[in-house]
């Protein structure tokens, strides 16, 4: 009934208020088939809406308002409705977009759940954010933003800044350690800061920037000897301080930096996430954790008509998860000494929501591992120490879109679960994209991905869509 209503109210006031907006919709149906399990690029980083079944269908539609960019009003608003239903050993639907957002200004207040990014990185090739990187499905929240760099005039426009915080609702989570076995509710605590150095018209820019992330809840039953109120404990979630020698919550979050350069025909971008996490809030200490990547994108655009072979991005990232040691832990406690990225040690379900990694899909979950591979049932994920190097590229060739993703890995479990040698991991992706003129906005792809290795289950997979998207009138 609620999601009914939701659907109606958006669709309502999408009608009355388009002549002020834009409306955008976008509808797509795939087909795919499987020797195994989905192989990883068919389903990492796809919001958790690709079944690990191997062989399946799926439907998705969406509408969304976006801002009009023409629009002087103070006030704007923007919504969208996306619902994807799957088939293949299960059938399954879900809304992974359902929100409504106002700007007034430079703020911007969201409600609800709509795909997420964080972090400094090349969104369209990586392979994936460490700390959010739409792996999982959308999770609802509520969002008080500043969504794009806004110049600070007292600096000259120099200087630019954006931020976001929010809160979501995560559900229920089995308890590792503590008085109760179960809590029935979890939350999302969420905000980033991003500075841009360099005017908007400059070539050169350097970003910085830091983004926190905390799953808590259910402390009071977790801890009934101390009564940490949820209004208590949510303080201190979110400042990161201490209680009773120990972290609320279970924290995690990257320390970026990166460079722009925008040349007449490329643009090159580098960049570097830094991990901390529980028991090292606020420490940049284990400098050799994280993501490093180089970003090459054409900016010319290719002469009108052309059909030869062009290059229009290259990509290559270096992941690194294997240190995790805190050489500064918390208040001293041997708890802390080593790190367990992406699991927790209060919650099972650890850095996940709806059984997919919230953070880097390299991290996988313990089911999409090979079922020899030592494994802990307080963990969410038996492969978090791993080596991985990620390259991708775009080209255009006959008027298809092509793009290429590959990843080698060399991986060692975890601290809990260690592997008694390196499992070594190949996965390769390929699609092929073509619009057609008949349709409008209408284009069939193709795609083949494979796992080859020690990690996944080998695996090889092919999938066959048509997709159409554009604007209403």
């Amino acid at each position: 009934m609620r999601v009914c209503l939701i659907v109606f109210t958006l669709c309502l006031a999408l009608h009355t208020h388009a002549q002020d907006s834009t409306v955008l919709y976008k509808a797509s149906i795939v087909v795919a088939g499987a020797t195994g399990q989905t192989p990883f690029w068919q389903h990492a980083n796809q919001n958790g809406s690709i079944p690990m079944d191997g062989s399946f269908a799926l439907g998705d539609v969406g509408l969304y308002k976006i801002y009009n960019p023409n629009n002087p009003r103070v006030f704007q608003w923007r919504g969208g409705i996306e619902a994807i239903g799957s088939y293949g050993k299960t059938g399954r639907g879900f809304l992974s977009d359902a929100f409504v957002a106002g700007k007034a200004g430079i703020i911007e207040i969201l409600a609800g759940q709509h795909k997420n990014v964080i972090g400094l990185m090349d969104t369209t090739l990586t392979s994936g954010s460490l700390s959010v990187s739409g792996n999982a499905r959308p999770h609802p929240r509520i969002q008080i933003s500043i969504p794009d760099y806004f110049p600070l005039y007292a600096a000259n426009n120099f200087v630019s800044l954006k931020f976001s915080y929010s809160d979501g609702y995560l559900g229920g989570s089995d308890i590792n350690y503590g008085s109760s076995k179960h809590v029935s509710k979890t939350y999302f605590h969420q905000k980033t800061l991003y500075f841009r150095l360099g005017q908007k018209t400059d070539r050169l820019h350097i970003y910085t920037g830091i983004n926190h992330q905390a799953i808590w809840g259910g402390e009071d039953k977790i801890m009934p000897l101390y009564d940490l109120q949820p209004p208590k404990a949510y303080w201190y979630t979110v400042s990161g301080k201490t209680f009773e020698h120990r972290k609320i919550g279970t924290h995690f979050g990257t320390i970026d930096l990166a460079g722009e350069w925008k040349g007449k025909s490329w643009s090159f971008f580098l960049y570097r996430q830094n991990i901390f996490e529980t028991g090292s809030l606020f420490k940049a200490i284990n400098f050799e954790d994280g993501l490093n990547g180089l970003s090459i994108k054409r900016v010319k655009p290719l002469p009108a008509g052309s059909t030869y072979f062009a290059f229009r991005s290259f990509l290559l990232e270096v992941v690194g998860t294997q240190n995790q040691i805190n050489n500064s832990p918390l208040s001293g406690l041997a708890l802390y000494e080593r790190g367990n990225y992406f699991n927790s040690y209060i919650y099972q379900r650890g850095w996940s929501y709806y059984g997919n990694g919230i953070g880097t899909p390299l991290a996988s979950a313990t089911g999409t591992t090979n079922s020899d591979l030592p494994r802990n049932a307080n963990e969410f994920t038996n492969n978090n120490r791993f080596w991985a190097f990620h390259t991708g590229l775009t080209a255009t060739w006959l008027n298809m879109k092509l793009t290429f993703k590959g990843t080698y890995s060399r991986n060692s479990g975890t601290f809990l679960s260690q592997y008694e040698s390196v499992r070594q991991q190949a996965s390769l992706f390929l699609a092929v994209e073509k619009s057609l003129k008949i349709l409008k906005g209408c284009s069939i792809y193709s795609s083949i991905s494979s796992d080859i290795g020690d990690l996944y289950p080998n695996s090889s997979g092919l999938a066959l869509g048509i997709r159409k998207s554009g604007f209403l009138d």
